[in-house]
């Protein structure tokens, strides 16, 4: 131990151009982070990124001459002067309604998968330090089997064949579209600027029922309203922006501000034309959306079920599972953590949470803000049971995982 603290936490010791490095790139990455909402953007992808990964079980960037470097096309290319790197230039996502298009393995995925991670600042080296998306991006799939409590999905789902109430819709058991229009909901009610979607990951009856479907299945017999539907309305109303990677239904260009085609791992501006592709083949298939705004109901979080009685254990088993209490949360498909600390924080919030602000009257949004008030005054160890003791196993979450670990809690109870 004293070895280790005498190379690792003395400054003389420690290679100061590599530390001074470190730092200004955070600085860097937190600049350009602010400057997005500025131009109304909501991410962005340098130039010369290397963004696919060594391998599927490692986040280390891909080597070698077969790797392309990421080069933006010139109409979406937007610069920006750096406190320390300089100018940099890249490909600026604006605000709106955004689709990746393109064949299977030529890159569509690769480039949301950055984008989800580009919520996080990058160390130096990774190759996707400059890709940076808005703080509160949420990554959004169906989960089947997942536990929904009282969320209202009305604006996507209603009139089930067996009359339950989809304003406070409860499962034990959720199917594709339901889960995935609770997870929607759920980002809008703790707070997102911006959706992030991949066709291959969606139920696919929730994104589209095209003109076929429609004339086969009469829309009074169908309790779905599909996503295509209320993409427009997310942002038109609520200001959120939505990425889709979409490579199966032409309809959604009619809905979408731009279209990124990526073809051999380049990104090329194909918006013009897949307006005038959409102006030339008509598909007869009519709107479905409903009247009216898209409306959330807030959560009042009660205490019953959230408190830990006799197994009081909290811990990660990994990434994407933690204890808390008796009971497991499964966070499988909450795809925006990245490291077990993150877990186990999560864990430890909602035991603050329920300690300190659960009182039956507060909403889960503002018990979590309250909570992520508390840590940025005296830090994240302020959660731990042993504030004080520096426990040293946890690392910062977003209010996002926060309201996704409570929402997936099986013993979670609303009103």
């Amino acid at each position: 131990m004293p070895e280790i603290a005498e190379k690792g936490l003395l400054y003389r010791n420690i290679d100061a151009e590599l530390a001074k490095k470190w730092v200004e790139l955070a600085e860097d990455q937190e600049y350009l982070r602010e400057e997005l909402k500025k131009r109304r953007l909501v991410a962005f992808v340098a130039d010369g990124s290397i963004l696919p990964r060594e391998s599927g079980i490692s986040d280390r960037p891909m080597r070698g001459d077969k790797v392309v470097p990421f080069k933006s096309p010139e109409n979406l290319k937007v610069s920006f002067e750096l406190p320390n790197a300089g100018v940099v230039e890249g490909m600026g996502i604006p605000e709106g309604v955004t689709l990746i298009v393109g064949g299977g393995y030529h890159g569509k995925t690769t480039l949301l998968s950055a984008l989800q991670r580009g919520v996080y600042d990058h160390i130096p080296g990774d190759g996707r330090e400059f890709v940076i998306t808005v703080r509160d991006a949420v990554k959004i799939r169906a989960e089947d089997g997942r536990r929904v409590e009282k969320v209202d999905i009305s604006p996507f789902i209603a009139n089930l064949p067996d009359g339950q109430d989809t304003r406070k819709f409860s499962t034990e058991n959720a199917s594709g579209s339901t889960s995935q229009a609770a997870n929607i909901m759920e980002a809008v009610e703790i707070g997102t600027s911006l959706l992030l979607l991949d066709e291959d990951t969606c139920a696919t009856n929730f994104m589209i029922r095209d003109a076929r479907m429609q004339k086969l299945v009469a829309k009074e017999k169908e309790p779905i309203t599909p996503f295509i539907d209320r993409v427009r309305q997310l942002y038109e109303e609520l200001g959120i922006s939505t990425v889709l990677v979409m490579g199966g239904s032409g309809d959604y260009f009619e809905v979408a501000d731009c279209v990124i085609k990526m073809q051999d791992y380049r990104p090329y501006d194909v918006t013009e034309e897949a307006r005038r592709i959409a102006a030339e083949i008509k598909t007869d298939r009519r709107v479905e959306r409903t009247e009216g705004p898209i409306a959330v109901t807030p959560r009042v979080i009660l205490k019953e079920g959230l408190e830990l009685r006799g197994k009081k254990k909290i811990k990660s088993r990994d990434v994407d599972t933690l204890q808390y209490g008796g009971k497991f949360i499964e966070m499988d498909y909450v795809e925006q953590l990245v490291d077990r600390s993150q877990t186990s924080a999560v864990g430890e919030i909602i035991r603050y949470a329920v300690e300190k602000y659960v009182d039956g009257k507060r909403t889960l949004k503002e018990i979590v803000e309250m909570v992520f008030a508390d840590i940025e005054k005296y830090g994240l160890d302020i959660v731990s049971p042993f504030y004080g003791k520096h426990p040293g196993n946890l690392a910062m979450p977003r209010p996002q995982e926060v309201a996704a670990g409570l929402n997936r809690y099986r013993g979670l109870r609303v009103k």
